[in-house]
């Protein structure tokens, strides 16, 4: 089944390999991971489409935010977003990564550490970023009502 003619905008890849470990010094072992692959490819005509396929993602916008103020550490993001998982997370963080909008930074101690900073290209989406979260400010009462309203009507279909 294609999916030319469906929603779906992502497929599934599994790479399997078997890698032999000298310095484990047990043999070879096997692996796997699941990739996902763009099946439709963005429309990159315009600002809107260029900015939406930069903080697609649930928790872009927020991680930007929270590197901008201050919270660099991952265990610290994930504090500060405790409904992400921390996988994705990690995915989210490189994308942002990949799309120039942070920097990570690696020490060499043990156990790792880990930082991710705003480059100057990312502090150029703070405020619009804060532009968004003010709109959100203003109106709250009704986005959030308006929110409940749909995920009620989505439970419970019957209800009207």
């Amino acid at each position: 089944m294609g999916y030319k003619n469906s929603s779906y905008k992502y497929g599934i890849t599994i790479h399997i390999g078997i890698n032999y470990s000298p310095i484990a010094q047990i043999g070879t072992y096997a692996y796997f991971y699941i990739m996902y692959e763009r099946k439709i490819i963005p429309n990159l005509n315009c600002g809107l489409d260029l900015i939406g396929e930069v903080l697609y993602g649930k928790w872009k916008i927020r991680l930007l935010w929270f590197i901008n103020q201050g919270h660099k550490r991952p265990s610290e993001l994930q504090r500060k977003i405790p409904d992400a998982s921390r996988r994705v997370l990690n995915i989210q963080l490189k994308e942002l990564e990949d799309h120039e909008l942070v920097t990570k930074k690696i020490y060499p101690v043990v156990p790792p550490k880990v930082e991710y900073s705003l480059t100057e290209f990312g502090e150029s989406l703070i405020p619009v970023v804060g532009a968004l979260g003010q709109w959100g400010d203003q109106h709250e009462e009704r986005l959030r009502t308006l929110i409940l309203k749909r995920i009620q009507g989505s439970v419970d279909p019957e209800e009207d």
